[in-house]
């Protein structure tokens, strides 16, 4: 019987699997073909100031056509095409990041407008309860990105969208038994920014969805 109090502060130890909550998509009508803008996608820039994030910036672009492309809404440039234009603009030009460029660039090649999407933050932090024999730690990660639909004519802003994406853990100890484990940060980052993509392409298609009824 003495064994028991041991079993249930154990079992007491609660694990979160790693959790992170998944945002709710806008649902977007369709816009006749003719009507839809055609847009042009910016590389996606990592401004949170850690290089660890960079390589994933890599493949998101290719997501976030895609996406846009799924939303029947925009007529999407083929981002080689962008590329191509911007290499032959290298001279006089201040780098691969300069907004100017890219709406140059995207001029060139068609586009009514660009769209620029940031990795704008990354928040970590974690609360150890301990005792005796048993320690309990919760992390919290938020990654927040933010997208802007920039007019190549003018420079408005036809769309703005913003998204944070939470993730909790929880792993505790007690003596020799350990339940769960420390959040892989990089990895948790990654999968935070694929289901920001959604919501940001989702949105932003929303927003000019309505500006073309």
């Amino acid at each position: 019987m003495k064994r028991l109090p041991v079993i249930l502060f154990i079992s007491g130890l609660v694990i979160y699997a790693g959790c992170a909550s998944d945002p709710s998509l806008r649902s977007v009508k369709p816009v006749a073909y003719e009507k839809r803008m055609l847009v042009a996608v910016s590389d996606i820039q990592n401004q949170t100031g850690n290089g660890e994030y960079d390589p994933l910036m890599g493949g998101l672009a290719g997501s976030l056509t895609a996406e846009l492309h799924e939303a029947d809404c925009f007529r999407v440039i083929e981002r080689q095409k962008l590329r191509s234009i911007m290499e032959e603009m290298k001279l006089g030009m201040t780098g691969p990041a300069d907004p100017a460029r890219t709406i140059a660039a995207g001029k060139m090649a068609g586009a009514q407008a660009i769209l620029f999407v940031n990795l704008a933050s990354v928040e970590y932090s974690s609360k150890k309860n301990s005792t005796f024999f048993a320690q309990d730690v919760k992390e919290k990660i938020e990654t927040t990105m933010d997208a802007r639909l920039v007019a190549v004519e003018t420079g408005e802003i036809l769309a703005a969208s913003k998204i944070s994406i939470p993730f909790t853990n929880r792993y505790s100890s007690f003596c020799l038994f350990k339940d769960g484990e420390k959040a892989d940060q990089k990895q948790i980052v990654q999968q935070s920014l694929e289901k920001a993509i959604k919501h940001l392409a989702r949105d932003t298609a929303w927003q000019v969805s309505k500006r073309s009824r």
